[in-house]
């Protein structure tokens, strides 16, 4: 008979004489749990509260057994079944007693999806963990921002759901994104983070289509926004390396139809697009070489020094003279 009791405290389950079987008390079974989560023993907790929720799924305290077993997967790195045991915490509780604790459940389930977990494939446990869950995470960050809108977690999981956007690729949802959290969240922590990620998105996009100016005034204004959220934040000078960045992109751009137009004996034209980058990029790099281009083209062919006269070139000295010392000593040397 000892041996038999012990096997039921292990098993929790017994049998009587006539073989059928019968359950311990809930409450018996609930200070088990309560014990091993005192205690610590996460595996003694995880088998109570599962035995739990297999004999008693209707009892009225079952629903905080639910989100304990959720809490207890999470931390087991059992993500599937912690989100299915929060799913069934919140069906099944008419109180919503762990109502936002739930959804933080929720979204530590869908950063792990999104950061590769692999699911089993059709839920079931039998077979292997194959299937991407990036989608479901995408699902559940929307889920959260619908269920706590104005909560910390529904800004983290709009600021995660743009992130994996970003990681997927998904260029134009990403920035979508991002600029919906900053309206709603204008302030949050993650809010310069958000500026910085739409900054990456516009020097992508500028180095995609290079003379599409249109991503440069966009980054100006998002500067400013970030600017004027957060006039001390040090990562401002990121956002600024940004602008310079696009900048650059657009200048060499513009630099290389100039050089095209210069292969190909087309002078004027080559001429034109040259002082434009001086004019529109003054301090990019590429416009120091356009000096010396521009420079050499007006000293060798006479028409185009008499087509631009020299006072065009103030504009030039001007930039050469605020470049910085190790860009100016490159600029001396003359591109022929």
């Amino acid at each position: 008979m000892k041996a038999l009791a012990l096997f039921s405290s292990i098993v929790f389950t017994f049998f009587s004489i006539e073989g059928k079987a019968a359950k311990l008390p809930f409450d018996q079974l609930y200070t088990q749990l309560q014990n091993a989560l005192d205690t610590q023993d996460l595996k003694s907790a995880k088998k109570s509260a599962e035995v739990i929720v297999d004999l008693y799924q209707d009892h009225p305290m079952s629903p905080e057994v639910y989100f304990q077993l959720a809490s207890l997967y999470l931390k087991e790195g059992e993500y599937e079944a912690a989100f299915e045991a929060v799913e069934l915490y919140l069906k099944k509780d008419a109180t919503l007693r762990f109502y936002e604790e739930a959804y933080k459940i929720k979204l530590e389930v869908a950063h792990h999806f999104a950061k590769g977990f692999k699911k089993h494939i059709a839920g079931l446990k039998v077979l292997p963990k194959w299937m991407p869950a990036q989608e479901d995470a995408l699902d559940i960050y929307d889920e959260i921002q619908a269920a706590v809108p104005r909560s910390d977690i529904a800004a983290e999981a709009l600021y995660a759901k743009a992130a994996l956007l970003l990681h997927l690729e998904d260029y134009k949802g990403a920035l979508d994104t991002f600029q919906i959290f900053l309206k709603k969240f204008g302030q949050h922590a993650l809010a310069p983070h958000a500026h910085i990620k739409i900054g990456d998105i516009y020097v992508f996009n500028t180095k995609v289509q290079q003379n599409d100016d249109s991503f440069l005034a966009l980054e100006r204004l998002n500067y400013q926004r970030f600017k004027d959220n957060f006039p001390s934040d040090p990562r401002l000078r990121i956002a600024e390396g940004q602008i310079k960045n696009i900048e650059e992109i657009l200048a060499n751009g513009m630099y290389e139809i100039a050089a095209y137009y210069k292969r190909t004996k087309r002078h004027d034209a080559a001429l034109l697009y040259y002082t434009q980058v001086i004019q529109s990029y003054p301090k990019s790099v590429v416009a120091h070489k356009a000096v010396n281009t521009v420079q050499y083209l007006r000293e060798k062919y006479s028409d185009l020094r008499e087509k631009y006269p020299v006072e065009d070139l103030e504009i030039i000295v001007d930039v050469v003279e605020e470049l910085p010392d190790i860009v100016q000593e490159e600029s001396d040397q003359k591109v022929h």
